[in-house]
Formats: C-alpha cells, sequence, structure tokens
C-alpha cells in the first residue's frame, strides 16, 4: 500500500500545481481563509504524510487519510456546489480557454486523487488493523 499512497500523493502534487497555475493565470483567486486551510493541508499535509508513511506507515496513512478527505470536502465545496467564483461552471468559459479547460479538468482531478488518497490511507488502516486481531487471536 505504501507504493500506492506514495504514488497518489505524486499525482496529487502534480494536478495541485497545474491547477494552481490555471488559478494564477485566470485570475481567480482564493480568499485568505481559503488559502490558510489550501497551503496546509491541501498542497504540504499529503507531501508530508508521503514522507512519514515511509518510515512510520500508520501515522503517515492516518494523516494521508484526513487530508485526503478534507481536500476532498473542501474541494467538492468550492468547484462544483457553492455558486463562487472557483465553481467550475463559472471558470469553463474564461479566456485563455486553455487554461480555463485546464481548471476544470484539474477540478475533476483533484477529486479523483483525494478520494484515492482517502481512500488508501483508510484501507491500508484498516487492513493493518486486521492483521493486528489476526496476530492476536
Amino acid at each position: 500500500m505504501k507504493k500506492t499512497a506514495l504514488t497518489v500523493v505524486a499525482i496529487h502534487f502534480v494536478v495541485v500545481v497545474l491547477h494552481s497555475m490555471a488559478h494564477n493565470v485566470l485570475p481567480v483567486e482564493a480568499t485568505p481563509a481559503q488559502l490558510a486551510f489550501i497551503l496546509p493541508v491541501i498542497i504540504v499535509a499529503p507531501l508530508v504524510a508521503g514522507v512519514i508513511l515511509i518510515k512510520f506507515e500508520k501515522a503517515g496513512m492516518i494523516l494521508l487519510a484526513a487530508t485526503m478527505l478534507g481536500s476532498l470536502i473542501f474541494g467538492i465545496y468550492y468547484h462544483f456546489i457553492a455558486d463562487t467564483i472557483d465553481h467550475v461552471a463559472h471558470v469553463a468559459h474564461r479566456e485563455p480557454l486553455f487554461w480555463s479547460q485546464m481548471f476544470v479538468v484539474t477540478s475533476y482531478l483533484l477529486a479523483i486523487t483525494e478520494a484515492a488518497g482517502a481512500a488508501v490511507g483508510l484501507i491500508s488502516l484498516l487492513r493493518q488493523k486486521q492483521s493486528i486481531k489476526s496476530y492476536a487471536a
């Protein structure tokens, strides 16, 4: 599961970079409150989780699952539910069109990678719990 988790973290980071570039070019600016969540939780914490899980798998998977789940909820709300400048419907036809399309595609890819990261973390933790129960029995 470590390799899968690290792969998800790496893909998520690339998608975050592309999404951030689209935000900057269009410009679709995040509020200070949003940035207070985005920087530590969506950008930094998954990378930290990846580093931690190399030596401390359980702690890394807990951090990965928690941050990816939080990121997923945040992204779904701002990109697909809330009527804000960040909603994909408002960004889809902005100029330059390449970057508006990049914004939309990466919004979906963020949701996919965050769901995958949360799932990998949770599945890993459940498997660890099962193996401890099997070992104790």
